[in-house]
């Protein structure tokens, strides 16, 4: 007889009745059972029949079940199999602390989509319908084992129809936690502002959507609105409601051939669209002016296809191909759940909500060019492979911020959490790091270090102190630009080499503002070998959201005249400006305040009213321009920044604005990449990019083709952000030092 403990992702993806099959076609006897961290199976037979019961535990897994390790023993046991009698035990709570998890929430599945349009079904057309392949998982799960009644789900009591489906080990419902039915499951239901409920909620909603009208809509992690994405009024309408003047929205597209007719897709980006995670993907608009009201001023728009049966059903009621679909939340604010939040604080036509409870809120996630923007639904909390075993919490930065769990050589990040500057984040932060624990069977007290950014002022650094102190956890602090150079190689198992790290600003280890650096990183150390050369950071903050300030403070002897009328306070505000630069204290080395003064310079923008804004702007200006080839210089491993925008500066009036503009990509990636190249080719590593600035396509694709024509190994992210919601992964990395 053997025992067999099987660990990974095998909690809802139908795992045990996987097992149950195999066994009676290998005719063993025994059990299978959850037990919380991970999956007993308790086996006796022939001995040819047991090895081939095991080869098929592993070559025959449920497709979303991943088996992280087997542990098998030869046992005595008490129990009396009957032969080749084999059946699922109750489930039970487990005294092992291994971090077995459940999966991500992935989208409807083929099936269920048939059974969703079936006249004959009696699931037809209703909008949770679900099988153990599919639907909602870690957005209403509370703690293991995963059993209906650990769920959100486990207020609706199975109808006779269901629970003889979830009971029949066969049937493809088999234990599905989720598993309802117009008869006995959640519902949707439509409100007017004034609280009236309308009939055929979703039927309805689709046809307001053609007459303009601005609905919020309960989903799967959260709260979206939507409206007629091809509607100008009514997007004009819902930016005004929601007080984001050009941050671009999402749009959901009825299928891949609607995201042809307006984007270019490549097969990659095809694959990503229709993987079950169905994230929004950032693809190039084919023409430039097409979705303007939706991504003003910008190359390339988040668009993703249906996920949920709603989805699917919203587009069989109405005539549009697109729907904006963005989170409903307040700038900076966690994403709206509740019902009763939803009516009291959004500011539109319909409430299009459903009375089942989300536990976990759950933003989409976003990727572009393969890169993580966002990593969130369809993708937590699945763990990523870090080479130590310890029992780590990693507090992340402060915007788009993230927090990750450590554990048995696995790193748990959490969703997007957001701007912990706000303080409804911030305890969102706190109420993310419980629930995330209790799915990894972890108590604060078996955590063996707590990591944060060095940051004095930032408020997870705050809260991580608090956490040390209340809990008695060693605290460690890792300088921000240094997380994610660790984060990078760590991603692609290597123990070394040169990181280019570039996004806005950190707080650096000499106490001033870096943001463009060059570290050699070994498997012990991180040291800094290059980085811009330092320019005043004109009002420190104030800088990030003024760009016209960077330009002053690094061009401060010329004539701004012919801007006068793009800053607040004119050419007298200018040149007070002017006069500032001289007292200024603060100083940055930072690559993405440079990307937003040329941003500035060369017209894009001269506010930023969301982040990324200028430097996204400078890249979509950029995109169909030509490289001047003028290049940067670099003394002593220091990019001559205020060298070159003098240049840049000069050359305004003489050649295209989009041609600089690419011209300042081409030549700041050149000179980072020279500084990573001379050493990398001395020791022979590899380089890695990371930070905010990875994300823009014309900057890391020269940084890789500069290091590839040197015939070195360019690393880049694929699992991990490569802003600052990966900051916390790479500060998870640092067990090594102190534990």
């Amino acid at each position: 007889m053997k025992s067999i403990m099987v660990y990974g992702t095998v909690q809802a993806v139908g795992f045990r009745p996987f097992v149950y099959r195999i066994a009676i076609e290998n005719k063993v006897s025994g059990y299978v059972r959850n037990r919380g961290e991970y999956v007993e199976i308790l086996i006796d037979g022939p001995v040819k029949n047991v090895n081939q019961f095991v080869e098929d535990l592993n070559q025959k897994k449920p497709p979303l079940a991943i088996i992280d390790r087997l542990e098998i023993n030869d046992i005595n046991s008490d129990e009396n199999f009957k032969k080749d009698v084999f059946y699922i035990k109750k489930s039970k709570t487990g005294s092992s602390s291994s971090a077995s998890i459940i999966p991500p929430d992935i989208y409807v599945c083929e099936d269920c989509q048939k059974e969703l349009f079936h006249e004959n079904d009696r699931r037809f057309l209703y909008p949770f319908i679900n099988c153990t392949n599919c639907g909602p998982r870690f957005t209403i799960i509370k703690k293991t084992p995963y059993d209906r009644k650990m769920t959100t789900m486990g207020k609706f009591e199975l109808c006779p129809d269901c629970l003889v489906e979830y009971k029949d080990v066969l049937d493809r419902r088999y234990h599905a936690e989720p598993v309802a039915c117009p008869v006995c499951g959640p519902h949707y239901s439509l409100f007017d502002r004034s609280g009236k409920s309308i009939d055929n909620p979703i039927k309805t909603a689709g046809k307001l959507f053609e007459k303009g009208k601005v609905i919020a809509i309960k989903g799967l992690g959260g709260y979206h609105i939507g409206c007629d994405a091809l509607n100008i009024e009514s997007v004009k309408d819902l930016r005004l409601r929601l007080g984001r003047s050009y941050q671009p929205f999402a749009v959901l597209a009825r299928n891949i051939d609607a995201i042809k007719k307006v984007c270019y897709v490549s097969k990659e980006e095809k694959k990503k669209l229709s993987s079950h995670e169905r994230p929004i993907v950032v693809l190039e608009k084919k023409d430039k002016t097409f979705f303007e009201d939706i991504s003003p001023g910008l190359h390339n728009i988040g668009i993703m296809l249906p996920y949920t049966p709603f989805h699917f059903l919203l587009f069989n009621y109405t005539s549009l191909d697109y729907l904006v679909m963005t989170s409903a939340n307040i700038p900076g604010e966690p994403m709206i759940t509740s019902n009763k939040f939803a009516f009291k604080e959004l500011d539109v036509d319909y409430f299009l909500c459903h009375n089942l409870k989300i536990y976990n809120r759950c933003d989409d996630s976003v990727i572009r060019d393969s890169k993580f923007i966002r990593r969130s639904r369809g993708f937590v909390p699945q763990g990523i492979g870090i080479p130590h075993d310890k029992k780590v919490l990693a507090f992340g930065a402060e915007l788009n911020n993230s927090f990750t769990v450590t554990k048995e050589n696995k790193a748990f990040m959490s969703q997007h959490i957001g701007n912990t500057t706000h303080y409804d984040t911030l305890m969102f932060f706190e109420d993310a790091i419980e629930k995330l624990m209790t799915l990894l069977n972890m108590k604060m007290e078996e955590v063996e270090l707590l990591v944060s950014d060095i940051h004095p002022q930032y408020e997870t650094t705050k809260l991580a102190e608090r956490y040390s102190k209340e809990n008695e956890i060693p605290l460690i602090k890792i300088q921000h630009h240094i997380a994610h150079a660790r984060a990078i190689f760590a991603e692609h198992k290597t123990n070394e080499g040169i990181a280019i790290v570039c996004d806005g600003t950190g707080y650096g280890l000499d106490g001033k503002s870096w943001g463009g650096e060059v570290f050699h990183v070994t498997e012990n150390d991180e040291s800094r070998i290059g980085h811009l050369k330092e320019y005043p950071l004109l009002g420190g903050d104030k800088a990030a959201k003024e760009p016209l300030r960077i330009l002053v403070s690094v061009l401060k002897e010329e004539d701004f005249s012919e801007y006068s009328k793009y800053y607040k306070y004119g050419l007298e505000g200018i040149n007070v400006l002017k006069n500032l630069v001289r007292e200024e204290k603060i100083h940055s080395t930072s690559c993405g305040r440079i990307l937003d003064m040329f941003s500035a310079m060369l017209f894009a923008c001269f506010e930023r009213t969301y982040e990324g804004e200028p430097a996204m702007k400078l890249e979509s200006l950029a995109w169909n321009g030509k490289d001047l080839k003028v290049p940067i210089d670099v003394e002593k491993n220091e990019i001559l920044i205020q060298d070159f925008a003098k240049k840049i500066f000069d050359l305004r009036t003489k050649e295209k604005k989009q041609d600089l503009a690419k011209t300042v990509h081409i030549s700041l990636a050149n000179a980072f990449s020279d500084i990573a190249i001379e050493k990398a080719i001395e020791e022979k590593l590899p380089i890695g990019f990371s930070g905010g600035v990875a994300y823009n396509k014309i900057f890391s694709d020269a940084i890789k083709k500069r290091v590839e024509s040197k015939n070195l190994k360019y690393l880049e992210h694929s699992s991990v952000p490569c802003g600052d919601g990966g900051v916390s992964f790479g500060q998870s990395l640092f067990a090594y030092k102190n534990i």
